[in-house]
């Protein structure tokens, strides 16, 4: 075979391969932008200014904030993200600076900075994204030599290196934006609309190919549903923070898919009107003073006309998002809800059994109190006027808050040893202040790089940080043994530094995520190799000061991790989901003693506080190593505690004011039924604490709840009547959604390889 020939092939290969690891070049255009701005802040202060202090301070700047942190978003969104850390930067580094005085002063300074900057993340993804480079401007100046008066310089490079990276950003190969989840909710909103027309046209018309229709319509709806959980977004894309906008997008998120699912309840509910409908004839002798309906029970104009509502407002929905519309109003949902409950109640009132159209006229308006909490979300999330405070709901409290108020409340309910954040907070700042005591009892020239192996190495379980020892300590030694190599054939030849500088940086920036971490750790060893080199007289014990620095930073943060909360994430779902679910169990009793007028309303608080505790949690547990053998899927657990907590608050706002039932037994029965679910909830959430799969008594459990004489007792007090009925097919799918619980946690044996898991929140 000719050269000719085997060159392309030759070249071919190394190009797929990049073109199969990062599709677009996105990395490779990353370490371009972060090369560029790094070095020219370096080789600028050093060689043109002759500032040491500056050139150096704005190479780590760089590469704090371009390499070792993850800034994604909008171009405007990574500007401001950028000049924000510049701001807490240049705060950190003068604290650094002070603090550098002693050991423990400095090494007091790193737990309290360390925690406070690790815990900062609750604020959200870019938030989180910038945490482990502004721990670095901290770690950088708290070393000796104490020199406050170079404070001035050091400031500046961090400035130069900070703005540099700005424009790099904007200028050179800007990143794109990640999805945006607005367009997503537009869809999903759409798919709705369309779902909830074709169910009022086929209520209306009856056309004989509605049903397959209906499917088609609702498969749509599904599918726009499911691109709105969030591991279909990058972790830039989620609207995780505190503000009110963030806030009003994830609640628009979750209302339209619950909004998707009491669709496709309606329309199981409806086609068993239809099916009661034709069989009502056979059926057995009405009770005395019972009555059939007319025409087509349940089917009333009223239902027909709400589901048009629907339609109409989810589409206004759609074209507001899109920018192609007015913000929806609020007042034609509340007009067309309201009384229509009660009067269809009273209609169907005699009947000879009102059960399967109660069950339809119940789903539809919940699609329209579903639909009406989508529309105040949205409203919020496009900035319009919120309602007055009387008439805002409970889980809308945020429209009413100072961004103070909401930052607070953040921070404060993530004040608990069963949050990961703080778990991870308290982690890292110990290991970051053990190793700062280290270093300093030791008197390590370069310090600081054992705070950096320790940032960078450690993780949020004992097993993961296993997993990556050896690969760091592996490419750490082989980028030494490189580095010693070059320095000794080098001297102190500066030139030939100054020009590896660059093609070194370009290729460490790029292997990280295209080789991983070893590959990451030999080519960074090879850069601050040579970075140093050029900052003052270095030898081969340059790269040995470098492997010391970073086993020793290594094994701080594996022991460390291994003694505060070792387990990470995949111990703390356990509880978690086992809080949920007992959580779950107190709100089903105190809602069913609120339904038969024997309680307060119930608060959901702690069951959504501990649902919200459970979404991080659970993020956390999917970016760890897997375990071998088949997964709990525990977002069936949290789904079914937010529809928990989702339908208490429904039938508080159904039913704001409860008496007791005309029917003392009746309201015994209920409340028993309840206890019984609760007691089900409680005992499975003690199995999965204790690791253990559910008993998997749901199906006994459903032949004990069932109505009692409701249909002969309708006529008597149709509106105490409907609240009873209401409450009790709320427990019996509650029976239902624990026999998925079961399911969900006792999975079957995998068919095939185990998938990785990525870190997501679903």
């Amino acid at each position: 075979m000719t050269d000719e020939r085997r060159r392309p092939r030759l070249l071919g290969r190394p190009v797929a391969f990049l073109h199969e690891r990062d599709p677009g070049l996105l990395i490779v255009h990353r370490a371009f932008r972060v090369t560029i701005a790094a070095s020219s802040g370096f080789f600028v202060c050093l060689y043109l200014v002759g500032d040491v202090n500056a050139g150096v301070y704005a190479l780590f700047a760089t590469v704090a904030l371009g390499a070792l942190s993850e800034v994604d978003g909008t171009p405007a969104q990574r500007t401001r993200t950028y000049l924000c850390a510049l701001v807490v930067g240049l705060a950190l580094a003068s604290l650094g600076t002070v603090l550098a005085v002693n050991t423990w002063a400095a090494a007091a300074g790193m737990l309290v900075v360390g925690f406070l900057v690790s815990f900062a993340a609750v604020g959200g993804p870019r938030v989180a994204a910038v945490a482990s480079g502004l721990q670095l401007f901290y770690v950088l100046p708290c070393f000796p030599p104490y020199t406050p008066e170079l404070l001035g310089e050091r400031l500046i490079g961090l400035t130069v290196g900070v703005l540099l990276l700005v424009l790099a950003d904007r200028l050179l190969w800007p990143a794109p934006s990640p999805p945006d989840l607005v367009p997503r909710v537009a869809y999903a909103a759409g798919a709705a609309a369309a779902l909830a027309e074709g169910l009022r046209t086929w209520l209306v018309a009856g056309a004989p190919d509605g049903d397959g229709r209906i499917a088609a319509l609702r498969a749509e709806a599904t599918h726009a549903g499911a691109q709105l959980r969030a591991s279909t977004l990058p972790p830039a894309a989620r609207p995780t923070g505190p503000s009110r906008h963030d806030r009003s997008l994830t609640h628009a998120s979750l209302a339209v898919r619950v909004v998707i699912g009491r669709l496709g309840l309606a329309a199981d509910r409806l086609a068993e009107q239809r099916a009661a409908a034709s069989t009502e004839q056979t059926t057995a002798p009405a009770p005395a003073g019972a009555r059939s309906l007319p025409g087509e029970p349940g089917t009333s104009p009223e239902t027909a006309g709400l589901l048009d509502t629907d339609a109409k407002a989810l589409a206004a929905v759609r074209d507001a998002l899109l920018g192609e519309g007015a913000t929806p109003p609020r007042d034609v949902i509340d007009q067309a809800l309201s009384g229509y409950v009660e009067r269809e109640t009273f209609r169907l009132a005699g009947a000879v059994d009102p059960a399967p159209w109660l069950r339809g006229e119940l789903a539809v308006s919940a699609v329209t109190e579903s639909v009406r909490t989508l529309v105040l979300a949205i409203r919020a999330t496009l900035g319009a006027p919120a309602p007055p405070p009387a008439d805002t709901p409970v889980d809308f409290w945020f429209l009413h808050a100072s961004p103070v108020t909401l930052w607070w409340r953040r921070l404060r309910a993530h004040m608990t040893p069963r949050s990961v954040y703080l778990q991870n907070a308290i982690r890292l700042a110990i290991g970051l202040a053990v190793a700062r005591i280290i270093a300093g009892v030791l008197a390590l020239t370069h310090g600081f790089w054992v705070l950096l192996a320790t940032l960078s190495l450690m993780r949020t379980s004992a097993v993961a940080s296993r997993a990556v020892l050896l690969q760091a300590f592996t490419g750490t030694i082989i980028g030494a043994i490189i580095a010693a190599v070059l320095l000794t054939l080098v001297g102190p030849d500066t030139h030939v530094y100054a020009w590896l500088t660059p093609l070194l940086m370009l290729a460490a920036f790029a292997a990280g995520p295209l080789l991983g971490l070893g590959a990451a750790q030999a080519g960074f060893t090879l850069v601050v190799s040579v970075v140093f080199a050029q900052v003052a007289p270095a030898n081969w014990e340059l790269a040995e000061d470098r492997v010391f620095a970073v086993i020793i930073g290594g094994l701080v943060g594996a022991l460390i991790g291994a003694a505060v909360w070792p387990r990470g994430g995949t111990g703390e779902v356990r509880r978690v989901a086992a809080d949920c679910m007992r959580a779950g169990a107190d709100e089903i009793v105190a809602s069913a003693a609120y339904l038969t007028g024997t309680g307060p309303p119930p608060s959901t608080e702690p069951l959504t506080r501990l649902s919200t505790l459970f979404e991080y949690t659970y993020a956390q547990y999917r970016s760890e190593p897997a375990r071998p053998g088949p997964e709990p899927e525990w977002l069936v657990v949290l789904a079914v505690a937010n529809r928990i907590a989702e339908y208490s608050r429904t039938l508080c706002v159904r039913y704001p004011a409860t008496d007791p039932l005309p029917w003392p037994d009746f309201g015994v029965l209920l409340r028993a039924d309840a206890q019984e679910v609760a007691d089900a909830y409680r005992e499975a959430a003690t199995a999965v604490a204790a690791g253990r799969a559910p008993s998997g008594d749901a199906t006994a459990l459903r032949a004990q709840v069932a109505a009692q004489h409701l249909a002969v007792r309708f006529a008597e007090a149709p509106a105490a009547a409907l609240r009873a009925f209401d409450g009790w097919g709320w427990i019996h799918r509650l029976v239902d959604e624990l026999e998925r619980v079961e399911q969900a946690l006792t999975p079957a044996p995998p068919s095939g390889p185990e998938p990785a898991r990525t870190a997501s929140l679903s």
